[in-house]
């Protein structure tokens, strides 16, 4: 007998899919044969959405009166499936106020259905995962776990794993009762099963995707690893507890080869090795890359959507995921036709009960495909488009050499990125670029650690040398600021609210504004980086003690308001400057805060309070 099994991923943005737990979802739908559902988000909105799917499978599976195919008052019922599930959490009757008189029925269930709500009283399932990812994440992720112990069936267990309960696992089991699994899933026994498939080998499971509304950014990707671990122990850097053991080369062939049989093939190889650089099976690595079809200059042509769909609800794969994917491709294909065959098409749809995923049924949707096929044929154009290769997590300066850049250069790499943390490694970075522009690489990408050991003004020299290094050989860095929070330390995980040693408060807060601005990236473009950032040291200090509302509003303030407070911050004496400025580093203004200050210098932090 199969077991129920609850993939859960808190509700926190992320641009990335839980490649553990697609893992998982192949394991226990295909090893261990199980029923297995995902879910992103609130799990009180799962809940409500599990009791109305029980109450329609309930009625269908009767076959009685209530059943869309026996009324036109049921079909409109099943077509309201948005207020009906706000019912079942609110409870508000006038949600109802579509039902007739002679719909009793419906409202005495569904009053049912609220009151098992208000009690908790949910569907139940015998394993439940929750996936954990950024330490500051943690009380959400907590407030998840022990939320989903709603669902857990008597016997049951949950489990929770991830990068959060890997760094402090003794504050996630002193919260939740639970011990979390610490690090990969590339063990025999991992979960406490008795077979020896090494999950973290096998293909992800893209099918749990199409079961949530949330829309990951890098979903049209093959998300793995051709290596496993680093040779460094960066103070700073966390992959020595993740992945404390070095793996010279995992095999990505085969599971790739499977990925696209089974989902069609995706547009973008996205590795997250975290130093790929150190293997000595760095050459079979790159030949394995090009193997798969993401050599120089590689293109593809995207998949049949609709075919794949329909293949794998005909193979009886994941059928509650195909139906969802398939009204959404049925919603994109009613947008795209001719409004005379677009009513069409919906009559077609209202007829089979596939307007919404609660009446739908694979029997229905092979019934219409002589009909659908021909339409998603004719206006959905699959045209030629390139994919690229992107080392996620970057590439090691320090390792790179003309052998190296030149086989990464057979790649269609887009962007190559290259980590610059620390300005003592100049030489190093710039050597890495200048053989990156030697070798034709042009789209080049960053990551700059600030709020570390580095001074802010190390951090305004690390991007003009970028800027710099642009113009000289033409090519593209973009670079991405990523502010240090010792992230297993108990005083900061939770909030991201560590200062270095050489920042405060009002630093950082200015970095902040100016990259929310530039979208968290910072271009190539010299003009566009001397407005953000000051054309010298001594504008990007200024920058870093002005008022935080003249940073953001820039164009609004520059020749008035942002004169005058520059006129009062520059005729401060010594003295008066750096008390001035002592206020400002704690980054707060109000009447308590800067009550006791001499009058010249409240008058320059009166600015301060300015907001939008």
């Amino acid at each position: 007998m199969s077991r129920r099994v609850l993939l859960v991923e808190p509700n926190w943005k992320n641009k990335y899919p839980p490649a553990n737990l697609m893992k998982l979802a192949t394991y226990f739908r295909e090893v261990c044969k199980d029923d297995v559902r995902f879910f992103k988000g609130d799990l009180k909105i799962f809940g409500a959405q599990l009791l109305l799917e029980e109450f329609f499978a309930g009625n269908v599976d009767r076959g009685n009166l209530f059943a869309p195919e026996e009324n036109d008052a049921a079909r409109k019922f099943w077509r309201r499936e948005k207020f009906l599930l706000e019912f079942v959490k609110s409870g508000k009757i006038s949600l109802l106020d579509f039902l007739r008189e002679e719909d009793f029925f419906y409202e005495y269930a569904l009053k049912k259905l609220h009151q098992r709500f208000k009690a908790e009283d949910f569907p139940t399932f015998d394993i439940i995962c929750v996936n954990s990812l950024f330490t500051f994440f943690f009380d959400e992720t907590v407030a998840t776990i022990n939320f989903a112990k709603k669902f857990l069936a008597a016997g049951g267990k949950i489990f929770v794993g991830g990068v959060a309960a890997t760094l402090v696992p003794k504050f996630f089991e002193e919260a939740t009762g639970i011990p979390p699994h610490r690090g990969l899933l590339d063990k025999p026994n991992d979960l406490g099963k008795s077979d020896d498939v090494i999950i973290d080998t096998l293909p992800p499971d893209y099918s749990i995707l199409d079961e949530v509304e949330y829309k990951y950014p890098a979903a049209d990707a093959y998300i793995t690893y051709t290596t496993r671990g680093c040779i460094r122990k960066c103070s700073f850097c966390a992959v020595s507890k993740l992945e404390p053991e070095y793996k010279d080369h995992v095999k990505i062939f085969e599971q790739l080869r499977r990925t696209e049989e089974q989902f069609g093939a995706k547009r973008n190889l996205l590795l997250m090795d975290n130093n790929v650089l150190a293997s000595k099976k760095f050459d079979e690595i790159i030949d394995e890359i090009k193997a798969c079809g993401f050599a120089k200059g590689a293109n593809y042509f995207p998949p049949d959507e609709y075919s794949v769909t329909l293949k794998n609800l005909r193979a009886g794969f994941n059928e509650r995921a195909c139906l969802r994917k398939m009204i959404r491709l049925y919603d994109e294909l009613e947008h795209r036709l001719p409004e005379n065959l677009a009513g069409e098409f919906y009559s077609a749809r209202e007829k089979n009960f596939l307007l919404s995923v609660v009446s739908a049924s694979a029997e229905k949707i092979f019934a219409l495909d002589e009909f659908v096929r021909p339409l998603f044929e004719k206006y959905f154009k699959r045209n030629r488009r390139a994919r690229y290769v992107d080392f996620n997590q970057g590439l090691d300066a320090r390792l790179i050499d003309e052998h190296k850049m030149s086989r990464l250069a057979e790649l269609n790499i887009h962007p190559m990125r290259i980590a610059f943390d620390h300005i003592e490694q100049r030489e190093i970075y710039e050597r890495a670029i200048r053989l990156a522009a030697k070798f034709g690489v042009k789209n080049l990408s960053n990551y700059l650690l600030y709020n570390f050991l580095d001074t802010p003004e190390d951090f305004y020299n690390r991007l003009r040398i970028n800027i710099d290094l642009c113009e000289e050989l033409d090519v593209a860095i973009y670079s991405f600021p990523m502010k240090y929070c010792p992230i297993d330390d108990p005083k900061y995980f939770r909030n991201r609210d560590y200062i270095g040693r050489h920042w405060n408060r009002k630093f950082i807060r200015a970095i902040q504004a100016i990259i929310n601005s530039t979208k968290g990236k910072v271009g190539r473009g010299r003009d566009f980086f001397e407005k953000a950032f000051g054309k010298n040291l001594a504008e990007f200090r200024e920058l870093l003690y002005m008022p935080e509302t003249f940073i953001i509003y820039r164009m609004r303030y520059e020749d008035n308001l942002t004169e005058t407070w520059r006129e009062k911050f520059l005729t401060l004496d010594e003295d008066e400057r750096a008390a001035a400025e002592k206020i400002i580093a704690r980054n707060k203004f109000s009447d308590k805060e800067i009550g006791s200050a001499p009058e010249k210098i409240r008058e320059l932090l009166e600015f301060y309070k300015i907001r939008r």
